[in-house]
């Protein structure tokens, strides 16, 4: 391990903060028996090889060394309070695996390499004039002052890399582009813990390989893994493992047909997601009625499962609203949504289901439907306000 550390130029690579040079004693640290470094050397692969889910030119070496590290017995220590939104301690391994999953969809394999390379290497761009950019850059030692009557300007050259769009553009490229190359490593780091008995590394292991799968070089690695995560759905006890088993076939495309019958209603949900299901009425069902309590669904999970940046429930909704004909089937889940929603999340969620039910402007000779009545009674209720509320008062008679 020290001497594959040493072959490394750190100094000349860069990560969030500036030079790498920090980065061997952070690979150390975690097979290291100091719990507080393991957890800080997490922490950093967070905040500055994947800060804010972007890739340096460091971050394709560090993460090559996280990989290898994943068998090290060191991985198995339990680290506590690396970051703030933690629900739990965890083993060292599974932290690790959730940012390999993080790094693999930072590397944005859904882009071809013949598109990054075009951004790149860019045509009649003197390549010693970038590379002249980048040194000038990186010799700047400024930092920003958090105190506005002290602080200094940024020097010109690193204004000048930061206002050269078709530099930063190349820069970044190919550092995604060196970062692709760690893939297929991190791919057969991650496959033979799938097989461990625990959720807490087997869950996340299933989905930093999948999200590696979009990689040119494992486009022949799809059926069995997707035969081993379907596998691992049938032992499986955890609900939030098979939720997560659900979510990760429907982003590999397959059906979770099998976890529509599941006994917990949020693994139901979860598989009714997948676009294969859309004509499922058990879909529809587990939809329904998964959004008639959405602050419950909300809280099913104790962390985002795959594919899911806000709260649960947006995505839920944004299913059915797709699929959805007519507001009687669904007017459930459209009245659980009228209790939570407020106007930041109007959009996200309640909208679709008013411009269903009222697909026509209301006025003074509008025969509303029991349905349309139900619903536009539900909204006043809770103060969502899409139409005249006076109007809606005459409907409803109030």
């Amino acid at each position: 391990m020290l001497e594959a550390l040493i072959q490394v130029d750190w100094d000349g690579l860069d990560h969030a903060y500036g030079r790498a040079s920090d980065a061997p004693g952070q690979v150390l640290a975690l097979i290291g028996d100091d719990p507080q470094a393991q957890s800080g050397a997490v922490g950093y692969l967070d905040a500055v090889m994947l800060h804010q889910g972007s890739v340096y030119s460091a971050t394709g070496p560090f993460v090559r060394f996280v990989a290898a590290v994943l068998a090290d017995p060191a991985t198995d220590a339990v680290v506590e309070d690396v970051l703030p939104w933690d629900a739990e301690p965890r083993p060292l391994r599974a932290a690790l695996l959730e940012y390999l999953a993080l790094f693999a969809e930072a590397c944005r394999l859904e882009v071809s390499d013949e598109e990054l390379l075009s951004d790149a290497y860019p045509v009649g761009r003197d390549e010693a004039d970038l590379q002249r950019i980048r040194e000038a850059a990186r010799a700047c030692e400024w930092t920003l002052d958090p105190d506005p009557d002290t602080r200094t300007p940024p020097p010109a050259a690193l204004m000048e890399a930061v206002n050269d769009t078709e530099y930063r553009k190349a820069m970044e490229a190919r550092d995604l582009l060196a970062c692709r190359q760690v893939v297929p490593d991190v791919y057969a780091a991650v496959l033979p813990l799938i097989t461990a008995s625990e959720p807490t590394v087997r869950t996340p292991a299933m989905t930093a390989a999948a999200y590696c799968l979009d990689h040119a070089a494992l486009s022949d690695s799809a059926a069995a893994l997707i035969e081993l995560i379907t596998d691992t759905a049938a032992i499986s006890s955890d609900p939030r493992e098979r939720a997560t088993i659900a979510r990760l076939l429907a982003i590999l495309g397959e059906l979770p047909e099998p976890l529509l019958n599941d006994p917990h209603p949020g693994v139901r949900a979860c598989a009714a997601l997948a676009p294969g299901c859309a004509d499922d009425p058990r879909a529809t069902s587990a939809l329904v009625t998964a959004l008639e309590n959405p602050h419950e669904a909300d809280h099913w999970f104790d962390r985002h499962l795959p594919g899911q940046e806000g709260w649960l429930h947006f995505d839920l909704a944004r299913a059915l609203a797709e699929r959805a004909d007519d507001l009687e089937t669904i007017l459930p889940a459209a009245l659980g949504l009228a209790t939570l929603s407020f106007t930041l999340n109007y959009d996200n969620d309640l909208a679709p289901f008013v411009d269903l039910a009222f697909p026509e402007p209301l006025t003074d000779h509008t025969v509303l439907t029991p349905a349309q009545r139900t619903f536009l009674g539900a909204l006043l209720d809770h103060r969502h306000l899409p139409f005249n509320e006076a109007l809606c008062r005459r409907l409803l008679g109030g």
